[in-house]
């Protein structure tokens, strides 16, 4: 028989990985997984890659990684992408595994603000390792053995879904505000055990303002070359609650910034301020973050180290500049990095 302490933990463990999702400190860095409508805000193609490592002193630290490619096509006014994520959790090896199609619509209310909304769809995977897990007759009073259980396997330890997310964004050219769904859908799984559970959704709203500093250039053209962005970042799934606010300060070419995630609305177990750090070069960015926990759990975990690359794959100014001269009703997302793309 399987120890019931293994079982219990097991199952509550679990639960708890299979009702929240992931969650990035940089969430402006990885913005199709924040709100699908954000999918191709550049006017051009965008490379991004993200990778989070949280709780590096426990055991079976989280490992989450996502990269993913969006481009905006000008002539139908759409943004498309697609992104990969994968997140691994815990020593018993849970892994989660997502791969999305994005798309979104822009819709140019006037020649100040414009309505984006957005869709994915896609396939995610939910698997445990069963050679990871330890159970009763395993143990020695001199600790764990390297043999071979002889108990059953547990049941349904890998199982696949579709899901499906949505968002919605308004924006000017210094101001945003979006609200996401993810799990739309709700998808059925039965996972451990065989009765079924419903993956919960999880809305979201995000919302920001870029205070921006602007200087004259050698042909008389005002660009920004230095912005302050205010941001905020409110989600709920099921009975979890997370809240972060903070603010990036950019001049070219750094980028510094600080956040508060878990605003003390309620009693709060990992709560963390957020530093971080980075840097633009041309059509590059590389970001730096480290959650320092002030939570009553999370001051013994270690925090979590995060990193983002941003790529851009053409010319935006260039592109704003044409796409300005035809006349139109036109007006650019505003960066939630701070800086001026």
């Amino acid at each position: 028989m399987k120890t019931i302490i293994l079982t219990i933990f097991l199952c509550y463990f679990v639960s708890y990985l299979s009702a929240q999702d992931p969650h990035f400190s940089q969430s402006y860095a990885s913005p199709m997984y924040l709100n699908p409508a954000l999918t191709g805000t550049t006017l051009e193609g965008r490379v991004t890659f993200n990778y989070r490592t949280q709780f590096p002193r426990l055991p079976g630290e989280f490992v989450t990684t996502q990269v993913g490619y969006e481009h905006y096509i000008s002539k139908i006014k759409s943004g498309i992408g697609i992104s990969i994520l994968t997140d691994k959790a815990g020593s018993a090896g849970f892994k989660a595994t997502s791969v999305m199609a994005s798309y979104a619509y822009n819709l140019f209310l006037n020649k100040e603000s414009a309505l984006r909304g957005g869709m994915q769809i896609g396939i995610s995977q939910r698997s445990l390792d069963n050679f990871k897990l330890l159970f009763g007759d395993q143990l020695t009073p001199l600790g764990a053995t390297s043999s071979a259980s002889t108990e059953l396997g547990l049941p349904n330890l890998s199982l696949n879904y579709m899901d499906i997310n949505a968002g919605l964004t308004y924006y000017t050219e210094n101001f945003w505000v979006g609200v996401s769904g993810h799990h739309l859908n709700q998808p059925t799984f039965n996972f451990i055990t065989d009765k079924p559970e419903k993956l919960p959704m999880r809305i979201s709203v995000q919302a920001g303002v870029s205070f921006k500093k602007y200087e004259a250039k050698k042909d008389k053209r005002e660009e920004p070359t230095a912005a302050f962005t205010p941001m905020l970042y409110y989600s709920r799934q099921g009975i979890y609650q997370q809240l972060d606010l903070g603010a990036n300060l950019y001049r070219y070419p750094m980028l510094f910034g600080v956040f508060y995630r878990a605003v003390p609305i309620m009693n709060n177990y990992y709560g963390a301020i957020v530093l971080q750090t980075g840097f633009t070069y041309n059509t590059f960015t590389f970001l730096y973050s480290f959650d320092m926990g002030v939570g009553k759990f999370a001051r013994n975990t270690g925090g979590a180290h995060e990193i983002s690359i941003l790529l851009r794959t053409g010319q935006r100014k260039q592109m704003k500049r044409k796409y300005k001269r035809k006349g139109s009703n036109f007006v650019t997302f505003p960066s939630m990095l701070g800086n001026i793309w």
